[in-house]
């Protein structure tokens, strides 16, 4: 089965990046989750499939990101940390080109529940990004924390998320307890 990827042509006329800033850039376009709102290929996909080494790919990212093209973002998963790729410019079927990927905000409750509507809400890898989009940790959830996150309904966590706002260095430890109590309706 042959796939597309449907990309802004005004990459082409984009001077401000060059070669291999376009050439990532439309490589992470190409795998962006619409359901996660973010593109997540691991570096090393990224170098096999574009051919460009570690140190360029680096230099690549970073520029992409001071210019404002990217943002990037750490992930916990399974298969150990990777980043998150938010896209801000050159992706097709959002309201502009130039705000296509926006990392949701804390207080951006519109663009939350918006996500709400379209988002697997059993996901793991969903939840954790809800989460650590709307709160700030002192630091990443452990593998026994992310089992237990599994088994969470997604409207609890979004409940303790809203509870939460404003708080930081959060430890995920202490959120989980608040979502057990929300689960039993302990107040």
């Amino acid at each position: 089965m042959e796939s597309y990827t449907i990309i802004d042509n005004d990459i082409w006329k984009d001077n401000n990046i060059k070669g291999y800033e376009k050439l990532v850039l439309i490589y992470l376009v190409r795998n962006f989750n619409v359901n996660y709102g973010y593109s997540f290929p691991l570096r090393e996909q990224i170098q096999e499939a574009t051919g460009i080494s570690k140190d360029t790919l680096n230099k690549v990212l970073n520029s992409l990101e001071e210019k404002g093209y990217i943002t990037r973002s750490k992930r916990e998963g399974k298969a150990g940390r990777n980043n998150i790729y938010y896209i801000n410019k050159y992706l097709v079927g959002q309201e502009t080109s130039s705000q296509a990927s926006t990392k949701p905000k804390p207080n951006n409750k519109s663009r939350n529940k918006k996500k709400q509507a379209t988002e697997p809400q059993e996901d793991l890898d969903y939840k954790l990004g809800y989460i650590e989009s709307s709160l700030e940790f002192a630091r990443d959830f452990r593998d026994t924390e992310l089992a237990e996150l599994k088994e969470v309904d997604m409207k609890i966590i979004e409940r303790v998320c809203e509870e939460m706002r404003g708080e930081t260095d959060i430890s995920p430890f202490v959120f989980l307890l608040d979502l057990q109590k929300c689960k039993r309706g302990i107040n």
